[in-house]
């Protein structure tokens, strides 16, 4: 009754591809807004501390490294982003809030946002534990891009440490 017309199918597709690209368009605006944002108040919180002296700062896990007594893998979790308070490595490169505090890593930002809109499964973060504070070995960006997307939880892989501090 009706046979395949190429130039339907054609057109079809070029639609599609056209809408596709125009969402993924809108979507890195929306994720340049956020980044910019985020990158504002990262600011202002960096101001707003140094005027009333308490540091925004992430923790660093070295500091706890010399106090642990044992270790344990506690696997696959889902956190509370606000109990992420330290890092490895990075404690000068994200805010208390998990704002980024430079524009060096502005493009890997945009795409982990981007991948979250999108509603892309990204790996889990890899976090320890110390007592109830989390610090980030590796997912810096996937707690800062899900906090600016209003998320209040995040997949990850836990590793205990026991510390004589706690």
């Amino acid at each position: 009754m009706y046979g395949y017309n190429s130039y339907l199918f054609e057109e079809t597709l070029r639609q599609s591809t056209r809408l596709q690209s125009h969402r993924d368009a809108r979507l890195l605006e929306l994720a340049r807004r956020r980044y910019n944002r985020a990158v504002l108040f990262g600011m202002l919180s960096r101001i707003w501390s140094a005027l009333l002296g308490r540091p925004r700062r992430l923790a660093g896990l070295s500091a706890v490294a010399a106090c642990v007594t044992g270790r344990y893998r506690a696997g696959a979790q889902t956190i509370a982003i606000n109990r992420i308070a330290g890092s490895e490595g990075r404690s000068l490169d994200f805010d208390l809030a998990f704002r980024p505090l430079h524009n060096h890593s502005r493009e890997r930002w945009l795409g982990i946002a981007m991948a979250y809109q999108q509603g892309a499964a990204l790996p889990p973060a890899d976090l320890v534990q110390v007592g109830d504070v989390y610090f980030v070995r590796d997912g810096h960006h996937r707690i800062s891009g899900a906090r600016a997307l209003s998320q209040r939880y995040i997949e990850a892989v836990v590793t205990v440490w026991q510390s004589r501090l706690v």
